[in-house]
């Protein structure tokens, strides 16, 4: 079942920064929509081309993890990067130290060869 609407879709459709405006904003629920939306269309089983948003929102999402306030929306992304993406992550090595304790054991696991074959074999 889809929790996501036609919204979010016109909201990935305008780009990085239509996203990073809900993602960054205050309704839960609009995040919540937008984050499984995300989770569809980044999925390679649905064969989305994400191309012109897929770099930014690889930083947009590193960026969700470290900043502070919604535990909810940083679990999210880090299970969107996990599940579909293979670093760098930039952003998540240099903040590392600064993470919330509860994060860096997944985090840490976005870094290893490890989850980069899993990745790569999902594709």
């Amino acid at each position: 079942m889809n929790h996501y609407t036609d919204e979010e879709v016109k909201i990935v459709e305008s780009g990085i920064d239509a996203i990073k405006k809900v993602l960054e904003g205050e309704d839960i629920a609009a995040k919540q929509r937008l984050m499984s939306y995300l989770d569809w269309l980044m999925d390679p089983f649905h064969k989305q081309d994400i191309s012109k948003v897929e770099e930014p929102l690889i930083e947009l999402l590193q960026t969700l993890i470290i900043t502070p306030g919604d535990d909810d929306v940083a679990g999210d992304a880090i299970h969107l990067l996990s599940a579909y993406t293979v670093g760098p992550y930039d952003i998540l090595k240099a903040e590392y130290k600064n993470l919330p304790e509860t994060f860096k054991p997944d985090v840490l696991y976005l870094f290893s060869e490890e989850h980069r074959n899993f990745v790569e074999s999902m594709k």
